[in-house]
């Protein structure tokens, strides 16, 4: 590249030099015209290596481009207005022209003429591009950012009554390497100064007076021209802003803010409200939880000093803790006596295992999936999370294998896979929870075999601990099998194989010889001494004292 050079005709034509072949496509662009050339070397970024005359074309033809991409949008991509440069510009240029072949030549009025053409060539290929954004992102997609208005919010530590300040800028022009340069938006007023630039004010400011059609604060900052000079704000003024961020970039301001402040809120200080910190007095669905109420920060407990000094304070941002903590009083005092009524109606008791899960899944205790207004405000300014036990047996339920290991092979006459393994482990530990399981392996990958040896687990391994009598599964006696009339064949013979110490009794024609299944009377005798009852979806329908009956494990094939 630094063999490449460019030469300065008397009329203005800029043609290559020296070293056309070790740039062809440059070399090439400026064979076809000046602006032809020009556009090409605005599009090339990296100028570590080139001569000194390349950067200064290069600035000529970014400086047009900035202007260019100030320039009012125009609804028709073929109406595009021509750009003049600004007054004094092209003096300045010909005062700044390096040493180069033809640099006699230069004058206000030569580089004139290459702006024009310059000009002509830029707005006919953005008409034909489909309009000046897209064609703009073409040349250079940091083109995009000129003209862009940009609010900022920093803190400003010199002052404790408005520890915040605010800017709004705009981009100005970008640096040798692409970086926007902002300037005050106030400067904008006196560039735009002239009669002729006003279309330019008003497209720059556009955003701005979009937001404001539905942000109180833009409205606000516009009408009073805040908005042109630098503010400093209360934590009140800084919260509002910050509120309104998603408004404004939708509008299609930028904005740039602390970065304490993600996802469009500040760390909050909440109502943490914790269930299962302890295990409950056995295992399933309604085995008590503990329950606590407590205001925290990002999880850890607030003092009782802090939490006073946070609903002493006004709406909006708080410093605690070295950081600024987004605060609403009412709200987390209401929040607060919200959670307590709902702790003073557990006390003693606690939460019953599934009560807990409906608190972590966002639905209120005694409610259904719709919440009163109260109690979204609960949602929105108090967490729920488990505890140390219940947060532990969660994570078994999600991560099959992490239960309880027990060993079936000395009655199972078969040797399980690793993945069947995983499996029975998984239906072991939920059965000891009183929760029901779906086993969806593919077909002939052994789901069969991993019940039978969970029956195997019910029948000679101790008593399962904690499984209410009230509800659930039964503590003894049989378990009950519902299976299509086409699997039963099926089920007797696995069962045979790898199972034969299970007792099993059919509750169907096909397989059981006597009636006494058929009447509740004679279903104790039929039961007596029996591990497994085997049926069918249709008899299970037409047999009362099946279903009026607690088994000890029911499955559902």
């Amino acid at each position: 590249m630094d063999a490449f050079h460019l030469a300065l005709g008397p009329h203005g034509r800029l043609q290559a030099e020296a070293g056309a072949a070790a740039c062809p496509v440059l070399a090439a662009a400026f064979a076809r015209g000046t602006a032809e050339g020009l556009l090409a070397l605005a599009t090339r970024r990296d100028t570590s290596v080139w001569p000194v005359e390349l950067l200064f074309w290069r600035g000529f033809a970014d400086t047009y481009l900035t202007a260019l991409a100030h320039s009012p949008a125009a609804a028709d991509p073929h109406a595009i207005a021509a750009v003049e440069p600004a007054p004094g510009l092209l003096a300045e240029f010909t005062l700044r022209m390096p040493a180069m072949s033809g640099a006699e030549y230069a004058s206000p009025e030569l580089l004139a003429g290459i702006w024009g053409d310059l000009d002509v060539l830029a707005r006919r290929e953005a008409a034909a591009a489909g309009g000046l954004k897209p064609w703009l992102g073409h040349i250079n997609p940091a083109l995009h950012l000129l003209g862009r208005v940009t609010f900022h919010l920093a803190e400003n530590k010199r002052s404790t009554e408005t520890p915040f300040a605010f800017m709004a800028t705009y981009t100005h022009r970008l640096s040798a390497h692409d970086k926007p340069v902002h300037l005050p938006l106030g400067r904008a007023l006196q560039e735009f100064a002239g009669a002729g630039s006003r279309a330019a004010l008003e497209s720059l400011l556009e955003p701005v007076k979009k937001a404001s059609e539905r942000s109180a604060l833009a409205r606000d900052l516009l009408e009073s021209r805040r908005l042109f000079q630098p503010q400093a704000w209360t934590p009140v003024q800084a919260h509002a802003f910050l509120r309104e961020i998603p408004v404004l970039e939708e509008s299609g301001i930028v904005t740039r803010i602390p970065d304490w402040w993600k996802n469009n809120r500040a760390a909050r200080a909440r109502v943490t409200v914790r269930v299962g910190e302890q295990p409950g007095a056995g295992l399933g669905l309604d085995t008590l939880l503990d329950f606590s109420v407590e205001p925290t920060l990002d999880g850890e407990a607030l003092s009782r000093g802090e939490w006073e000094a946070l609903l002493r304070a006004d709406a909006g941002l708080v410093p605690l803790r070295g950081r600024w903590v987004e605060v609403d009083a009412e709200k987390l005092r209401d929040v607060l006596e919200h959670w307590r009524k709902i702790q003073d109606g557990a006390a003693g008791d606690g939460v019953t295992f599934l009560e807990a899960m409906r608190l972590l899944a966002g639905v209120r205790l005694g409610r259904g999936a719709d919440a009163t207004a109260e109690e979204e405000v609960a949602m929105d300014w108090s967490e729920v999370v488990a505890g140390g036990w219940l947060a532990g047996t969660l994570d078994k339920l999600r991560q099959p294998g992490g239960g309880a290991e027990f060993d079936a092979h000395e009655h199972l006459r078969a040797r399980l896979r690793p993945y069947q393994e995983t499996g029975v482990q998984w239906l072991w530990f939920l059965q000891t929870l009183g929760l029901g399981a779906c086993l969806a392996d593919d077909m002939g990958l052994g789901k069969t075999i991993q019940v039978i040896a969970v029956l195997l687990r019910l029948k000679h391994g101790p008593q399962v601990p904690g499984v209410p009598r009230g509800r659930g599964a039964a503590p003894d006696g049989p378990a009950l099998l519902v299976a299509p009339a086409s699997l039963l064949a099926n089920w007797k013979a696995e069962i045979e194989r790898f199972a034969p110490s299970l007792r099993i009794a059919f509750a169907h024609p096909s397989e059981s010889t006597g009636d006494t299944w058929r009447t509740a009377g004679k279903a104790e005798a039929f039961l007596a001494g029996v591990d497994l009852v085997v049926t069918t979806y249709g008899q299970a329908a037409r047999l009362d004292w099946m279903a009026r009956r607690t088994w000890r494990l029911v499955v559902l094939d």
